[in-house]
């Protein structure tokens, strides 16, 4: 039930659901050290982003320490029951249907996630100045240089190879080891893929500058209600569909990704089941954990 979707995920949206992400990648062991240091981790990962000073982080800690207060209490708890159904679901069969239907559920969730960013974000962008904004393209230019060179490399198999081995990578993170017949299952299907790496990486750039023209062209509006609505408008353009031949493209890519990831799914052992299982046991626990901590 591991998913290999083709989704955007937005600097700006990265920024604010870190601790999210970290729960959804990190060992269950870093998972409780990493979220109750979230808000200094998103500070340290927007610095890097923006080279903040110490006025601006002084500005920025208090509403990043108010927005993990806010998930913790309300949106952890939901984490933990939705894990809990994964976990529940992880001994049958699955379609590709019900994993895309998932990965839709998965992206309404970062987009409750970053709606409740939108005011802090609007409070923080009057005090970006003009150098800034250069070096967070600059590390918009820098970062697609080395996805370029991470998913455009050599030939069309050596590209292939390569999107296998993560694709192994992490299947094994989830199910431990697979055998040779599921490894050639995943080589059958990756190299099937109608995913466009150059498509996609051209249109990740361009919607990258857009982000920055647009959050310059919203700092300038003085007053706070109108630029809310600005940034949530801009957010809400970034997180939705595409119209047009690549959203059709991206929705061709996102349903070969499900079918790969229920193909695999089903194949597994009774054994890589149980490892699933326990992985998504360990993440709920932790889950859980972390919203009770909130109360205390």
């Amino acid at each position: 039930m591991i998913t290999f979707t083709a989704m955007r995920r937005p600097i700006a949206v990265k920024t604010i659901i870190i601790g999210l992400l970290a729960l959804l990648l990190s060992a269950c062991s870093a998972v409780r050290l990493g979220y109750d240091n979230g808000p200094s981790l998103a500070l340290w990962w927007l610095d890097g982003y923006l080279d903040l000073d110490r006025s601006q982080e002084a500005r920025a800690k208090p509403l990043l320490e108010a927005w993990f207060a806010w998930h913790r209490a309300t949106q952890l708890p939901d984490y933990a029951q939705w894990l809990g159904t994964w976990k529940g679901r992880a001994g049958g069969n699955v379609t590709g249907d019900e994993v895309c239907r998932w990965a839709d559920l998965t992206r309404e969730r970062l987009v409750t996630a970053v709606e409740r960013a939108v005011p802090a974000g609007a409070e923080l962008l009057p005090i970006i100045e003009a150098p800034q904004w250069q070096y967070l393209q600059k590390r918009f230019t820098d970062r697609a240089a080395e996805q370029r060179k991470d998913f455009l490399q050599g030939s069309r198999d050596d590209r292939i190879g390569a999107s296998l081995d993560r694709a192994i990578s992490r299947s094994e993170e989830f199910y431990g080891p697979l055998s040779a017949a599921q490894k050639k299952l995943l080589a059958e299907r990756v190299a099937a893929s109608p995913m466009e790496a150059e498509v996609w990486l051209a249109e990740r750039e361009a919607r990258q500058r857009e982000l920055v023209q647009s959050l310059r062209r919203i700092q300038q509006e003085p007053d706070l209600a109108r630029r809310t609505a600005a940034l949530r408008a801009a957010a809400q353009r970034f997180m939705r569909a595409p119209d047009g031949d690549y959203g059709a493209r991206q929705a061709r890519w996102q349903q070969h990704g499900c079918e790969l990831s229920a193909a695999l799914h089903n194949s597994t052992t009774a054994q890589q089941r149980q490892h699933l299982r326990e992985r998504l046991a360990g993440y709920e626990e932790d889950l859980r954990a972390l919203a009770a901590a909130g109360g205390l």
